[in-house]
């Protein structure tokens, strides 16, 4: 497989290897003083059970607001839909599950009042719309392996491996070497349907093709795929690699429960819906696991709880550079040095684990909301654009609690990106 070719990137999916355009500031007071600021009246806002904001008056005539993108965001949107109405009689929320880049060009398009997308869009400056990121999601990866208990432990190295069809069979020594002795066996012993490798990837745009296709391309200089949402167009079967196309992370949910030797990758809120005989998730190496002998020590493979998360977001977010390109980060392997994942990255890996946060899990998220920044055309009109911003507000105050993100498996936000948010809500003119 060739290197990844940046010029074969669009406008829309543009998310990862040319430089992004930097944003201008000015006039503002200093962005530690505004974020503490807004975090103390945040803070003040929960305590009293409601969210303290710009638009704090309820909608007085109906209004529908239009939604549509990442499917790993949807179930939450769903959630949070009938809640905030009932909060807010006036304001409805109609919800589709299309995939990030249905989200992406909903949003910058206008045709939708929210784009909900998994990956962040870097040239939002020139689209007119802002990264508003509303919980802190993670992906995970699954197999179909009859007989093999327990998580296994895989790489990025070695994940890129396995969809750059280098790796094809599950006993491969590169697979084997990460694994207890008892999961070897079981690998060696996998029935006849089970020993090859099947792939299943999203065959729509999708923002968790973009996660997995950052992790696999931060990992290894070999992998032949650019981190985008369509970034396994190009990927079909071959020899005795078979790859499976599947639309939405619904659709890998059965794909994986009905395929013996089975590889996908699915986003945490749908961790509930899977419950196939043989199906489990992995145990994901971080940063330091990273190498083509498989990463051997076991310490290095984190599986997901709301802590690793937590720790993989805020390593992440130490790298962010707000001022210049916003709320747009990866948070892959503990994020990059240089915010977003550029061409710099190729099999360059991420950030290490630290004594602060030592067990981060790798494939973390901030999940966005994209919208205009002031209305346009007949969907995002004046109210309309009012009524998403004051929906935004609820969801990243009384809809980022507990009650509401434990059903999906999302993490709330950090103080600090809460503040940011609402520096960027703050641009919107209605």
């Amino acid at each position: 497989m060739s290197t990844p070719n940046a010029s074969e990137t669009t406008s829309t999916e543009q998310l990862s290897t040319s430089a992004p355009t930097k944003r201008k500031r000015g006039g503002r007071i200093g962005m530690g003083i505004a974020i503490a600021l807004i975090v103390i009246v945040l803070l003040a806002g929960l305590a009293g059970g409601y969210f303290l904001n710009a638009y704090l008056t309820k909608s007085s005539a109906p209004v529908q607001i239009t939604e549509t993108g990442s499917t790993l965001l949807y179930p939450l949107m769903n959630i949070w839909g009938p809640n905030y109405t009932a909060f807010n009689s006036h304001v409805t929320l109609s919800t589709l599950g299309t995939g990030s880049g249905a989200g992406q060009s909903g949003a910058e398009t206008g045709t939708y009042n929210i784009g909900a997308s998994d990956a962040y869009v870097a040239n939002f400056t020139q689209t007119s719309i802002i990264n508003v990121p509303v919980a802190i999601s993670a992906q995970l990866v699954y197999y179909n392996l009859p007989g093999v208990t327990g998580h296994l432990n895989l790489n990025g190295t070695v994940l890129a491996m396995i969809y750059n069809q280098t790796i094809t069979t599950w006993a491969n020594p590169l697979i084997l070497n990460a694994q207890s002795s008892t999961v070897q066996g079981e690998l060696k012993a996998l029935p006849s349907n089970a020993q090859t490798i099947v792939l299943l990837k999203r065959a729509d745009s999708s923002g968790d093709t973009f996660l997995f296709t950052s992790l696999c391309y931060q990992s290894w200089n070999g992998f032949g795929y650019l981190p985008k949402t369509s970034g396994f167009s190009g990927l079909a079967t071959k020899g005795s690699s078979t790859v499976i196309p599947e639309t939405g992370n619904s659709g890998m949910v059965t794909g994986i429960e009905g395929q013996p030797g089975g590889i996908a990758y699915i986003g945490i809120s749908y961790q509930k819906s899977v419950t196939g005989a043989n199906v489990n998730y992995a145990a994901i190496g971080d940063n330091l696991a990273l190498s083509a002998s498989g990463g051997v020590n076991p310490s290095n493979y984190i599986l997901p709880s709301a802590q690793n998360i937590s720790e993989d977001a805020n390593l992440g977010l130490t790298n962010l550079n707000f001022t210049s390109y916003g709320l747009a980060i990866s948070l892959i392997l503990g994020g990059v040095k240089d915010t977003l994942v550029t061409a710099n990255d190729y099999g360059n890996g991420g950030t290490n684990p630290t004594a602060t946060y030592s067990t981060p899990y790798p494939i973390v998220n901030l999940e966005y909301s994209l919208i205009k920044t002031s209305p346009v055309g007949n969907t995002v009109t004046s109210s309309s654009l009012a009524a998403t911003v004051m929906f935004l507000e609820w969801a990243i105050g009384q809809g980022n609690q507990p009650v509401y993100l434990n059903q999906v498996g999302f993490v709330p936000l950090t103080t600090t990106v809460l503040g940011y948010d609402m520096i960027e809500l703050g641009q919107v003119s209605v």
